[in-house]
């Protein structure tokens, strides 16, 4: 059910044009990933955007909480966090969400940029409804064991129970291999 969220399969243009997607929709700009020798060391952080066309999927963490997850290039669950909804606050006037936790934080804004690289038929006409539908993304987990070693490319996964989960994957991946731990850092394939 996941992978039909996914709508950056080839690149990182995203034409939203008069049919835009009614799903929220996850529009990574990187993952980092430091897979550290040492027990409970490991972390990972993922930047983006929440295309949220009804604001449902960012407001629901307060009442249902979250959960994150990241995934390698096998599909192979690597590390996940969960959020109670007790973790979860609303952020002043609907502006977002931020859910924290023991070495976790996710934060969700409002945003009245598009994304770079998101093309919106409508934004031409400045429809301001499509363009307040954008969310910034920024999450790191810190402290994490990992349960795979890391392979490209990495996937980020966001879910809430009752509201439906958004996935996407960076393949552009750098690999920093030093004397106690390897770093990842993932970004969008270029457009062909």
């Amino acid at each position: 059910m996941r992978r039909a969220f996914s709508l950056l399969a080839l690149g990182i243009t995203l034409a939203l044009t008069a049919a835009e997607p009614a799903e929220p929709v996850l529009i990574l700009s990187s993952i980092k990933a430091v897979d550290v020798d040492r027990a409970n060391k490991d972390q990972w952080s993922a930047k983006g955007y929440i295309y949220d066309p009804d604001g449902l999927f960012v407001s629901a963490p307060p009442d249902a909480g979250m959960f994150a997850a990241l995934e390698d290039g096998n599909d192979d669950f690597v590390n996940g966090v969960d959020f109670d909804a007790a973790d979860c606050n609303a952020l002043k006037n609907d502006r977002g969400i931020v859910c924290k936790t023991a070495g976790a934080r996710v934060t969700a804004k409002r945003t009245n940029k598009v994304p770079k690289g998101v093309m919106i038929e409508s934004q031409r006409n400045r429809n301001t409804t499509t363009m307040s539908s954008f969310y910034r993304l920024s999450a790191v987990f810190r402290r994490q064991e990992f349960n795979n070693t890391l392979s490209s490319p990495l996937t980020a996964i966001f879910g809430i129970s009752g509201v439906g989960e958004i996935e996407d994957s960076v393949s552009n991946c750098n690999e920093r291999e030093g004397a106690r731990a390897t770093k990842f850092l993932c970004t969008p394939s270029a457009s062909p």
